[in-house]
């Protein structure tokens, strides 16, 4: 019995490293393993009120400083209340699958884990950042499967494997061969599914394409702000002259160095209100004279308490603005013009492109309208600050498997990055390892089909209606020996 609770350490250990800013992709398959003979075992007590608070803990440290960097902010403790909601996971799996511990039994757990990822992502206005599934971004083959499923199959095949682990470790093996041979083979088709995609190769244009920004969050970006809060306008705009030049400059290097298609990142530049026809007439010739598409993404601030506004523009190489989008994530603690969620496409020579701004990824259910747009290449700019690089980037780029567009990702004070459409990286650059803030790559310019933006949320409303048909079952086969 004592040894069992050695595993407890371990367990914690394997659940800080299953998500957040360091995570390790085995981890996330292991952790549960961990803590089912614990959970499935000890006491109500334990496993109702004090496991949950330790995995809430753990939580918190994994993404610590992730919505809020002050401590006396109750955003700082969102992990640590998300914590308690998935280690009580544990305490209502130990009341069914005690009940009845055979196959069925342990779908309750992942099941449970699933539905609640999903119900995470349909009312957490912060989106999905947290779903298990996005730290196995460093297991391509099962990344895969968020092309058919999106994030949701991916945590249910990852749960479910440590809840049959246990299972086939405390059953007879006689009663659980049939059940571990069903998972083996459901686990080795998404496996090879997962292999045979990413070996067909991409046979189409690659385009050389570059991202740039000039500035530091903390450093430029708090200069930025002192001045317009007090309305020092003179400070502001001689700051953003000097910031669009150091853009420009960078560009036309870039350009020389063979770049098609230039992305600055979010805020990229900050200008007033006033600026705004003076800035588009700036990017407009800039495009025209270097024959490029230029994506740019400027938060224009304003001093007379209407809400700002950070917005992606492309100009084409015509010096057209041919693409205008609002952000639509994070609005609530931005506080700038929310945009209306239905996402554009403009059609070049090379293909399909689009562009979505930082936050607006981590809502899989809106960014999927690109995969049936097909969209070949989604440019995202954007901007993020220590304490979660790389964990945004990643999350974003499980939107390229999801709907399989190439994408490219230029972030400020974070992790900058071009995949290909099935998620591998072309090139990657990070703001805090460097003070050269380009990244540049040859891009493919061919949408690769996926089933996930067709169908949806399909798997997620699914696993739902299963736990629900579950609960029901168990319940009807309870009442049913006791009588």
């Amino acid at each position: 019995m004592k040894k069992k609770w050695l595993l407890l350490i371990p367990g914690l250990v394997l659940l800080y490293f299953s998500n957040g800013r360091f995570a390790i992709p085995i981890a996330g398959w292991l952790f549960p393993l961990c803590f089912f003979p614990i959970s499935r075992d000890k006491s109500i007590k334990f496993t109702g009120i004090l496991f949950p608070i330790l995995v809430a803990i753990t939580l918190q440290a994994s993404f610590w400083k992730f919505t809020s960097n002050n401590i006396y902010n109750l955003y700082f403790y969102i992990p640590f209340f998300a914590g308690l909601i998935y280690g009580s996971i544990f305490y209502f799996d130990r009341l069914f699958y005690l009940k009845r511990p055979n196959f069925i039994a342990t779908l309750f757990f992942p099941l449970m884990y699933t539905s609640i990822d999903f119900i995470n992502s349909l009312v957490n206005p912060f989106g999905t950042t947290g779903v298990l599934g996005y730290a196995q971004l460093g297991f391509l083959p099962i990344a895969q499967l968020a092309s058919i499923t999106g994030m949701w199959g991916i945590t249910f095949i990852i749960t479910w494997f440590g809840s049959i682990a246990h299972w086939g470790l405390t059953e007879p093996f006689s009663i659980t061969k049939k059940g571990l041979v069903s998972y083996t083979v459901i686990l080795s088709a998404i496996l090879i599914f997962g292999i045979i995609r990413l070996l067909i190769p991409t046979t189409s244009e690659k385009l050389k394409v570059a991202g740039i920004h000039t500035s530091d969050k903390e450093r430029d970006g708090k200069a930025f702000w002192k001045a317009l809060a007090q309305k020092d306008t003179s400070t502001f705009l001689q700051n953003s002259k000097l910031q669009i030049e150091a853009l420009i400059i960078s560009t036309k290097k870039e350009v020389n160095n063979g770049a098609k298609m230039v992305l600055w990142s979010e805020v990229s530049p900050t200008i007033l209100k006033a600026q705004e026809e003076h800035l588009k007439q700036i990017l407009s010739s800039l495009a025209l004279s270097k024959s490029i598409y230029l994506i740019a993404n400027p938060y224009i601030a304003t001093i007379d308490g209407s809400k700002p506004e950070n917005v992606a523009w492309i100009f084409s190489p015509e010096g057209k603005l041919v693409f205008s989008h609002f952000k639509y994530g994070g609005n609530f603690l931005e506080g700038s013009v929310e945009g209306n969620k239905k996402l554009q496409v403009i059609q070049t020579s090379h293909g399909k492109m689009s562009s979505i701004i930082c936050w607006d990824a981590d809502f899989p259910s809106i960014v999927k309208q690109l995969g049936r747009l097909d969209v070949d290449v989604v440019f995202n700019p954007a901007s993020d600050w220590q304490e979660i690089d790389p964990i945004h980037t990643r999350v974003a780029i499980f939107r390229a498997i999801e709907n399989g567009c190439a994408w490219v990702r230029q972030t400020r004070n974070g992790l900058s990055i071009i995949t290909d459409q099935k998620g591998r990286t072309i090139s990657k650059m990070d703001h805090f390892e460097t003070n050269h803030w380009v990244n540049s790559g040859m891009v493919p310019f061919k949408k690769s089909c996926t089933i996930y933006p067709v169908i949806g949320d399909f798997f997620g409303w699914t696993a739902m209606l299963s736990l629900i048909v579950l609960i029901v079952y168990r319940l009807k086969k309870s009442s049913t020996y006791e009588n």
